[in-house]
């Protein structure tokens, strides 16, 4: 079994932000990478996490994934990784790269700022690695196949320019997603695929639609390590 991390932001919470659960403190992100360090797992990136999975050899890491490609998982988030030789994947949407999250914003009370090229050239830097987000973060079960297709496609091309590397994880903005685009997503050169829905990945489940584990920073550490070291998120109809 392997649980891959989910976080947004790492830092401190605006005024007036709505959602605050998608923010990480830095203090809080720096004590939860010491305790996982404390207790022998490791840090890694998706890619890595899969192929321990496969291997049969994922039982003492974690999978660190970030969601839209904040600059704050650069600036607040990345020390704290690089400490504990920890490494992570971003998840880029790539039309926005040097911009905000302008598909939420409204919607949160505020503009949230995304990582530069020059930024994304740092994480990969730091032997980190990037995914892709879609080109606009659209919702993919609600356009055509051509749509779809052109947001997998498009943007896989552009994260490899700007990260000097291949991309093959992806990320369904807001986790939604259905057997036909999950088909779109193998067709369009990806290996792997996350979601939002609950629980651990294992080596049974469709690489094209792994589960994720939610970290909202209004949990505290023992709630936190239930869940990214225990069978706690396998099951069904308990607190998140």
């Amino acid at each position: 079994m392997l649980a891959i991390l989910n976080y947004h932001n790492v830092a401190p919470v605006p005024a007036g932000m709505r959602m605050p659960q998608l923010y990480v403190p830095p203090e809080q992100f720096a004590h939860q990478m010491w305790w996982l360090h404390r207790l022998g797992l490791e840090g890694v990136t998706l890619s890595e996490g899969i192929r321990r999975l496969e291997t049969g050899d994922a039982s003492r890491c974690v999978a660190i994934t970030f969601d839209d490609g904040y600059a704050d998982n650069l600036l607040n988030a990345a020390p704290f990784l690089r400490e504990h030789r920890f490494k992570a994947t971003c998840f880029i949407v790539s039309d926005r790269v040097g911009s905000h999250n302008e598909w939420d914003a409204e919607d949160l009370g505020g503009k949230k700022p995304l990582m530069r090229a020059d930024q994304i050239g740092g994480w990969m830097d730091l032997g980190f690695e990037v995914g892709s987000h879609t080109c606009t973060h659209r919702d993919l079960t609600a356009i055509s196949l051509d749509e779809v297709m052109r947001e997998l496609v498009e943007s896989r091309a552009t994260l490899q320019r700007l990260a000097g590397a291949p991309v093959s994880s992806f990320c369904y903005p807001w986790g939604r997603h259905c057997a036909e685009t999950a088909r779109c997503v193998a067709r369009a050169g990806y290996r792997s695929a996350v979601t939002s829905m609950r629980g651990r990945a294992s080596g049974d489940d469709d690489p094209m639609r792994l589960p994720r584990i939610s970290v909202s920073g209004r949990n505290g550490i023992v709630k936190y390590l239930l869940k990214a070291g225990t069978p706690y998120c396998d099951l069904r109809g308990v607190p998140r």
